[in-house]
């Protein structure tokens, strides 16, 4: 048994992205480390982890076994955070991250729902999950500054439509390998067409008005140019193991030109 599956550890390589990514954005746009920073990130990792946990306790019960290790596991995560993150409120007063956590909690719990319906691989389930996950880029940038403001709201905003452009490209690469999806592969194709070039007008709009400026657009250029690519010239075989390796190129990408977007504003 490896330590991944003894410690119930989540198996998604993309959602420790979508949980990490955002968090570190939030913190370079800030600008400030210190200690509630680290308390901060512990707690989220575990209320993380515990996810997996809870799936295959919940999953357990339904089949009606009783999985006492995944039943420990949830507990002891769940308290781990609790206790890293009670100081955030009882020492610092940041009562604003309630909210926060309030939110995230309820996107994981309707995401793990879906899962136990098997409805968490669809473009809905999967939206509620990076919704979830990238709200540490508001908490973050919450507990940096020690204030809430607008920026707060727009760094959410752009982490996830930025981690939602995978999933629609991700899905149309695999739906193409399968000649007999042809039906399936056509509706990935819209789906992805459809959100890559609204996003496109989002992003154009914002910088035309002045409400961001050309690093947003840098920030994004990777996933939209790639996702415009295989819309013109799909391709018949997916190699899935380098896909993930340019998302993670992406993602780095995304992090510098999001950060540099709130220093030039």
């Amino acid at each position: 048994m490896n330590i991944r599956t003894a410690f119930k550890l989540p198996k998604e390589h993309g959602a420790w992205a979508m949980l990490y990514v955002p968090f570190v954005v939030g913190t370079l746009v800030a600008s400030r480390l210190s200690f509630r920073l680290l308390l901060l990130l512990m707690s989220v990792t575990f209320v993380f982890i515990a996810r997996e946990s809870v799936l295959n306790w919940f999953r357990a019960r339904s089949r009606g076994r009783d999985d006492s290790d995944s039943r420990r596991l949830m507990i002891i995560y769940f308290a781990l955070a609790g206790i890293l993150g009670a100081p955030l409120f009882l020492a610092y007063k940041l009562y604003w991250l309630a909210g926060f956590g309030l939110a995230m909690l309820l996107l994981l719990a309707a995401n793990t729902q879906q899962a136990l319906r098997r409805k968490d691989r669809t473009i809905g389930g999967e939206m509620i999950g990076i919704f979830g996950l990238t709200l540490t880029a508001p908490a973050a940038y919450y507990v940096s500054r020690r204030a809430f403001d607008p920026v707060a709201l727009w760094l959410w905003i752009l982490c996830s439509l930025y981690f939602l452009s995978s999933v629609f490209y991700v899905k149309l690469r695999v739906n193409t390998i399968n000649p007999r999806k042809e039906q399936v592969r056509k509706e990935s194709w819209r789906h992805c067409a459809a959100y890559h070039a609204l996003l496109l007008a989002v992003l154009v709009s914002l910088t035309l008005i002045k409400s961001s400026n050309l690093f947003v657009l840098a920030a994004f250029s990777p996933v939209l140019l790639r996702s415009f690519w295989h819309l013109a010239r799909p391709v018949r075989h997916v190699n899935l193991r380098r896909v993930g390796l340019l998302e993670m190129g992406y993602s780095i990408s995304f992090l510098i030109f999001a950060t540099l977007t709130f220093r030039g504003l």
